[in-house]
């Protein structure tokens, strides 16, 4: 014990020896300054453009990833994958968490804010590329996305460079909504693919937004929220997608479908199902889903206002019209300053409140409390519908929250299994699928592999004696009997007997031959 507490004490002195000669080799290399009567004054200070400091966003997103990688250290080995509440160290890490958590979210709310025209998201200001959920599939199930990096058509655009040469190709080939072809379950469709590319390419929000709201074809614009709805985080998708949840641009979804759909039903549906055709959307959690499902309990009876307040449109060109306008649950009364139908399927109110403040308003969420307008409605519109939505409020958001709600509660009890979307077959299995057919091959497999069999009568077959007795003899038959009767019957030979006929009745025919 003596030798090695010696030894520690060595050790200890030769490491402040180290430090003593690191310190003094310090200080020598450090220049002395000249004196201050011979030193010139120095020059102002220069900012080095090669280097510039970080922007302020930037910075707070540095520190919050080194806190989150310290953080990471101090979780529980024991309970990598599922803290559990008893242990002490996931107790730790779970409140340290939420508490860099709630930092960042206090910076965003502070420093961020939403433009005043339609609320649109902050991130679309962003000049950077936007963040992705899973940068490793982008959100597709691992088929489709074989399917995709496999076919000709990708292979092709890895000559596209621009964003501007892929909306292009876009608009060439993308004319239908679904993952892929007709009557194929390996051939993805060309929105697909160049969803896909867009991926590639590391889209910023005002790339984004332009994909959105394309005029040049309806296509491009699924490809915008498609785009959201996968690749984007879940926090994200309803500030993005709720302003366009009213867009009543209308088009066909397929070449050969027989209806037509807006583009607000359309997100209708990306926001509320997990399933897109065959494949399977990324799962939104139940915080998410919470707030979905109050965005669109509504949506209905906001519809049918935009539908009425578009008849009398031109009652909002005109300023100074009293309104009311649904703004955080809450319908509180306002003047019209403008009308902006800049989009014509999106139109909005420049209205004014009573604050002082100003809001774009969509036109499915205002009101006419006017009375002058209001005469001139009871002449001009008449129709079939009892309810005015042009100047009723209707039910409450709280009241249609509940109801969905209900409804879901009821189909989840009444429905028999999970009502989610199912686990994606593999690469094997979808293979061993039968492949669909088209009418042209499915007609051809039904010529060569059927036998057409002649219909036979549900008639019985008469008996031998109704065939006999159905039969006649003809004309010729009877005649010749009659012949054949006369040469060889009894009365031939009672007439040619004479006297000894009587004679012959008593004895036996015979028949004599040749």
């Amino acid at each position: 014990l003596q030798q090695m507490q010696q030894m520690q004490q060595m050790q200890m002195q030769h490491m402040q020896q180290q430090q003593q000669q690191m310190q003094q080799q310090q200080q020598q290399q450090q220049p002395q300054p000249p004196p201050p009567q011979s030193q010139p004054q120095p020059p102002p200070p220069q900012s080095k453009p090669s280097q510039p400091p970080p922007p302020p966003p930037q910075q707070e997103k540095i520190d919050i990833q080194a806190q989150m990688a310290e953080l990471e250290k101090m979780k529980c080995p024991l309970h990598a994958k599922k803290p559990k509440a008893v242990c002490r160290m996931c107790k730790t890490y779970k409140d340290m968490l939420d508490k860099i958590q709630a930092q960042g979210e206090s910076k965003k709310s502070s420093g961020g804010g939403s433009s005043a025209k339609g609320g649109s998201f902050a991130e679309s200001d962003r000049s950077g590329p936007l963040e992705l959920a899973n940068p490793k599939n982008y959100g597709f199930a691992g088929l489709l996305q074989t399917h995709i990096t496999e076919s000709a058509h990708y292979k092709s655009l890895n000559e596209i460079e621009t964003i501007e040469a892929l909306v292009d190709e876009t608009y060439q080939y993308a004319n239908s909504i679904e993952p892929y072809m007709p009557n194929s379950n390996t051939i993805p469709s060309g929105l697909f693919v160049c969803l896909y590319k867009f991926f590639t390419m590391n889209l910023d929000g005002q790339s984004l937004k332009r994909l959105m709201n394309s005029q040049e074809s309806p296509f491009i614009r699924c490809c915008g929220f498609l785009y959201v709805r996968m690749g984007l985080p879940h926090d994200q998708i309803l500030g993005w997608l709720g302003e366009y949840l009213l867009d009543d641009e209308e088009f066909k979804p397929a070449p050969d479908s027989e209806g037509k759909i807006t583009i607000g039903e359309f997100v209708e549906s990306i926001l509320s199902q997990d399933k897109y055709y065959s494949t399977v959307l990324p799962r939104l959690p139940m915080s998410t889903k919470r707030h979905v499902e109050e965005k669109l309990a509504a949506l209905g009876q906001n519809r049918k206002r935009m539908q009425a307040n578009k008849g009398i449109i031109e009652v909002f060109r005109e300023s100074n019209v009293r309104i009311e306008c649904l703004i955080g649950g809450e319908w509180l009364p306002a003047t019209v300053i403008e009308l902006d139908d800049d989009p014509p399927n999106r139109p909005k109110v420049r209205a004014k409140l009573e604050d002082g403040t100003e809001e774009y308003v969509h036109l499915g969420l205002v009101i006419v409390v006017d009375s002058k307008v209001k005469q001139v409605s009871r002449r001009r519109s008449r129709s079939r519908s009892r309810h005015d939505w042009s100047r009723e409020k209707g039910r409450s958001d709280k009241e249609l929250v509940e109801e969905l709600r209900s409804k879901d509660r009821d189909r989840a009890v009444c429905t028999n299994g999970k009502t989610y979307a199912k686990k994606p077959l593999g690469y094997k299995a979808q293979c061993a699928l039968p492949r669909e057919q088209g009418k042209a091959a499915t007609k051809l497999m039904e010529e060569e592999t059927t036998v057409h069999v002649s219909r036979k009568s549900s008639r019985r077959s008469p008996s031998p004696r109704q065939e006999a007795f159905g039969k006649r003899p003809s004309a010729e038959h009877q005649a010749r009997m009659q012949q054949l009767f006369e040469k060889y019957g009894n009365q031939a030979r009672m007439e040619s007997g004479g006297a000894g006929g009587s004679d012959m009745l008593d004895r036996a025919d015979v028949m004599r031959l040749g």
